[in-house]
């Protein structure tokens, strides 16, 4: 690999981490007043990873910045309470956030989805949280798991093992081919559609845009 393609690459890899790391937890993790005040102080939307490309991205960009800008701290119960209707219950969930859900005729969890979701966490060494206990193939879950596989290839460009960097790479590919796209914009869409604050619809945009970006850069097919 020339130098040049490896700077490239290695840059393209860090972008994907960010949004993919920042994406996972924000879908897999409660809210607290601390994140939001960080997001707020920090601007991290005025300069998201992967920019604006498509039209998805520019709506969770644009929605979660003007969120933002009025965001006070005794708006938190507002946050606290959509993120109990989209994720806990105890009414049915205008989202299920599992993949074997919107990928088997039953609509169950636990179904073959699940295991392989289980099985390729392991085999690229990644712990899943144990204090929640989720189905692994929980949707921030598995945004994290892409964010993993990227970590994984930015080490072995720094110590030069061209074989794990192979590996990882094409995990992502893989990974993206029979999980994320197969699944993840039903989910999102019927997340967008059932978010009652700015901030859940606005990440909701920005994850369906995101992974819509990353299929067409890393030419992934779906």
């Amino acid at each position: 690999m020339e130098n040049s393609d490896t700077v490239a690459l290695s840059e393209k890899l860090i972008e994907t981490y960010f949004a993919y790391g920042f994406l996972g937890k924000a879908f897999f993790e409660p809210p607290t007043v601390e994140l939001l005040e960080q997001l707020k102080q920090n601007d991290l939307f005025a300069d998201w990873p992967l920019g604006c490309a498509n039209d998805k991205m520019k709506m969770g960009v644009n929605t979660l910045k003007d969120f933002l800008q009025s965001w006070d701290a005794k708006d938190f119960s507002d946050i606290r309470r959509d993120y109990a209707r989209l994720f806990i219950g105890p009414n049915r969930l205008p989202a299920t956030p599992w993949e074997s859900v919107y990928c088997n005729e039953d609509h169950l969890l636990f179904d073959k989805q699940t295991l392989q979701v289980r099985l390729l966490y392991h085999q690229f060494g990644m712990v899943v949280p144990t204090d929640k206990n989720e189905p692994e193939d929980h949707f921030g879950l598995e945004m994290l798991f892409v964010a993993h596989l990227c970590q994984l290839a930015l080490e072995a460009i720094r110590t030069n093992q061209r074989g794990y960097t192979d590996l990882a790479l094409a995990g992502i590919d893989s990974f993206f081919s029979n999980h994320l796209c197969v699944w993840s914009q039903a989910f999102l869409n019927d997340f967008i559609a059932g978010a009652k604050t700015p901030y859940y619809r606005g990440l909701g945009w920005l994850a369906s845009g995101t992974i819509a970006h990353t299929a067409e850069v890393w030419k992934i097919e779906s």
